[in-house]
């Protein structure tokens, strides 16, 4: 018997069914988190352990039962008595969060038998189950939805699709590439296909895989022969066998999409594949853009690693053109937990009616732009004026607990025991060869509770951890889903906000002029709950609001009607990298990750070495001295906007010294300016460098170096 996990996110309810005599359990990892049991038809239920208080080993139960976990990673382990299936429901209950309150609802997690297909989208008008190793054909009409399901994981499966009357306009790779304007195959999925005559096919609608390829031929006879294996069934032939009713022409070799397969291209172009990424229930959706004749396989391929050498199952449901799925991606925090889609913040409903342009942004749906505006007046919004950001998709972490001060001494750059309550501190958490794991703010609630803010689910995990190797007495729990932030940013953002605030009695300021850069206060704003703090990410005078999402679209309202005679308007993500830039403020992926300093990185400031147990303190200490490379400022000759990877050199010499890490052009500037990390050597203020465009001979751009911020180096107007 296979087991799958399941998520239940606080508030909402996972149904499954438990065959007779299996074992189900419900683990709470974060601890706190109550939840309920309900039984179907079929029951009861034995309790074969249990660590919740509600339930006794041994027992046997028949009505729904209330259980409330206490600590992190307690839970139960049932198993099902009835003769036939059992529907089991787990609800996780979801009570209300206020700023104060420090013990928000969290995810519990599922392990069940696993029952075959994940549950259904919608309402499915038709569904065809494909055994291994063969193919089927089936006709959409246009608008409708396609969900091709990996049964048990790890499995690969083809897919054709032909359209007009006599099916012949088909699927095309090369129109498709040229189309999204993607040169060469690469991994992964384009968001639409095209015919020849460059119509659209079908879109991807969402994906939990993450991993595909789009540019190579269903898996041919030629393939198994070439390997040893003559005669060997393949995708190719199967296409053939299941279209010929159809009077489609049989080919040696079908250009596919291949969904699931971990297949890529390297710099030359040469072909590397290995076992798929794919997990039980993962599936892609797509929707049909007109009526399609398609095929869809389930690999045969059992001579490599592609299917994990074991061909198995895949499954095809069809959903009416109304059903109305919105695009979604799946992201997995850690390699136990399951797949979580794209989401959208308290603000998106709000955000969506001012523009259709989101993204993608570490799992939430953000605006790059506004359509009356656009990222050019978004900018000179916050540099003249004030602006409004959503940030929800910053993870919040509340760490509490009598050894909270020390867990965060260890794992964070700065000396958190020198904040004051109503006080925060950007820094940084380390691995112990001195790496960033992530960069954040720490914010000092009372004696034992503080709050993290940072960019990554896994950044929790690794508090987790940290705090029960050294035993310390400290929670760690995750408040991501009950505080979404926004940002009001710009010189003007004090006076959209001070008729709005009132702060809370017992932080340092009483009125909202009076709060510090790296304060905060609970409040409220336009009478509603929020912590305000006086942190941004654009080099302006700015202030944070978290807010419990329940309120989210109404403080995005009194804030858009206060600020509409200071000519406030909402900024995207395409402006805040401008801006970001400009002050020289870190970027996961761009300035650090796990194996660059902070000195590298150039936050040698966030570091607070006199620590004795700061993780990564012996490796620092060397780093210190002569990091490999420094974070420098350039200002480029001419407009030209230097590119994230492009190498940079010594004048007139062919041998690199840095790299860029970020570029843009600076409206306020009106030069094009990049981020870099450089040798030592060559990181003096007014040093002359070259940036290498095309190959890096080619053409050269004479850059020079300066302050890692171009924009107000000495941070006087986030301090004003």
């Amino acid at each position: 018997m296979s087991f799958q996990t399941l998520a239940v996110e606080p508030g909402s309810v996972r149904t499954f069914y438990i065959p007779a005599g299996e074992l189900f359990s419900v683990v709470d990892p974060e601890g706190g988190q109550s939840f309920a049991l309900e039984l179907g038809t079929g029951g009861p239920l034995e309790v074969i352990s249990s660590s919740a208080l509600a339930l006794v080993a041994g027992t046997q139960l028949t009505q729904p039962v209330c259980v409330d976990s206490q600590e992190p990673n307690t839970g139960c382990t049932l198993r099902a008595l009835a003769d036939a299936n059992l529907q089991v429901a787990v609800l996780a209950q979801k009570p209300a969060l206020t700023p104060g309150a420090f013990t928000p609802a969290t995810p519990l997690k599922v392990t069940a038998p696993l029952n075959d297909l994940p549950a259904p989208l919608g309402e499915v008008l038709a569904e065809y189950r494909i055994e291994p190793a063969t193919a089927i054909a089936y006709s959409v009409q246009a608008g409708q939805y396609i969900q091709i399901i990996d049964v048990e994981g790890s499995q690969c499966s083809d897919f054709l699709a032909f359209a007009g009357e006599h099916f012949e306009q088909e699927l095309d790779g090369t129109a498709t590439r040229t189309l999204n304007g993607i040169a060469v195959p690469q991994a992964g999925l384009h968001s639409k296909y095209f015919s020849q005559r460059l119509q659209p096919m079908f879109e991807v609608i969402q994906d939990t895989c993450g991993r595909h390829d789009s540019f190579l031929l269903a898996c041919t006879d030629r393939y198994y022969e070439d390997a040893g294996y003559p005669g060997h069934v393949s995708c190719s032939q199967n296409f053939n066998l299941a279209l010929a009713s159809h009077g489609v022409t049989p080919r040696p070799g079908w250009p596919a999409v291949n969904f699931f397969f971990n297949t890529a291209s390297d710099a030359q172009g040469t072909i590397a594949s290995g076992e798929s990424w794919s997990r039980p229930g993962d599936y892609v959706l797509l929707r049909a853009s007109q009526d399609l004749l398609c095929a869809s396989s389930s690999c045969p391929d059992d001579i490599d690693p592609a299917n994990g050498w074991q061909p198995t199952a895949i499954h095809v449901r069809i959903y009416a053109a109304d059903a109305g799925f919105e695009s979604a991606l799946g992201r997995r925090v850690s390699p136990d937990l399951p797949v979580r889609l794209t989401r959208g913040s308290a603000f998106t409903p709000r955000i969506r009616t001012l523009t259709d342009y989101l993204v993608e942004y570490n799992g939430f749906w953000v605006p790059n732009s506004f359509a009356n505006y656009g990222p050019q007046a978004e900018y000179w919004a916050l540099r003249e004026r004030a602006v409004l950001l959503d940030l929800s998709a910053l993870r919040k972490f509340e760490v509490f607990g009598p050894d909270a001060e020390q867990l965060l001494q260890m794992a964070f750059s700065r000396n958190v025991a020198a904040l004051a309550i109503g006080q925060s501190a950007y820094g940084c958490l380390l691995n112990p060869h001195g790496g960033i794991i992530d960069d954040g703010i720490v914010f000092r609630l009372s004696e034992t509770a503080y709050r993290y803010v940072g960019n990554c689910d896994t950044d929790g995990d690794w508090l987790r951890r940290l705090a029960q190797q050294q035993q310390l007495r400290v929670g760690v729990r995750s408040s991501s889903d009950y505080l979404h932030n926004l940002a009001i940013q710009g010189p003007l953002s004090r006076d959209v906000l001070r008729p709005l605030a009132k702060l809370d009695p017992g932080f340092a300021a009483n009125l909202l002029d009076e709060l510090g850069y790296f304060r905060f206060a609970t409040g409220t704003v336009a009478d509603i709950p929020v912590l305000i703090s006086r942190t941004g990410y654009t080099g302006e005078l700015g202030y944070e609001l978290f807010v419990h999402p329940g309120q989210g679209e109404a403080l995005w309202d009194a804030l858009l009607q206060a600020g509409e005679p200071e000519g406030l308007m909402p900024m995207g993500m395409l402006a805040l990298e401008r801006a970001r830039i400009e002050a020289g403020l870190l970027a996961a992926g761009r300035e650090f990750d796990d194996l660059i300093s902070p000195y590298q990185a150039g936050i040698s400031w966030a570091v607070a070495l006199k620590k004795p147990e700061l993780i990564g303190k012996a490796a620092l200490e060397k780093l210190k001295e002569r990091p490999p490379k420094v974070a420098v400022g350039l200002v480029l000759e001419g407009n030209e906007v230097a590119e994230h990877g492009q190498c940079i050199y010594p004048v007139e010499e062919r041998w690199r010294v840095g790299v860029i890490t970020s570029a843009t052009f600076s409206p306020i500037l009106n030069k094009s300016i990049a981020l870099a990390q450089v040798a030592p050597e060559y990181a003096t203020p007014g040093s002359q460098l070259e940036v290498g465009f095309v190959d890096g001979m080619k053409r050269r751009v004479k850059a020079t170096v300066g302050p890692l911020a171009a924009y107000d180096p000495t941070k006087s107007r986030v301090r004003a």
